[in-house]
């Protein structure tokens, strides 16, 4: 398991930036993607392995 913001930082580097935030939930876009995604971002907590595994992979990071 990663922490959050590791990540975030993942997903920083990979293209994706947050456009709007509401409470600890991101809304993330990619400018070559025509989709979001919604990172809940928790900070320096641990996120479950199957959240963090369906999160990289609808931002193509992961098969």
């Amino acid at each position: 398991m990663a922490k959050c913001s590791e990540i975030l930082r993942v997903l920083e580097k990979a293209g994706w930036y947050v456009k709007s935030q509401k409470g600890s939930h991101k809304k993330m876009i990619h400018k070559d993607f025509g989709y979001s995604i919604i990172f809940p971002d928790h900070g320096s907590k641990e996120m479950a392995t199957g959240t963090m595994n369906n999160i990289l992979k609808a931002a193509g990071l992961k098969k």
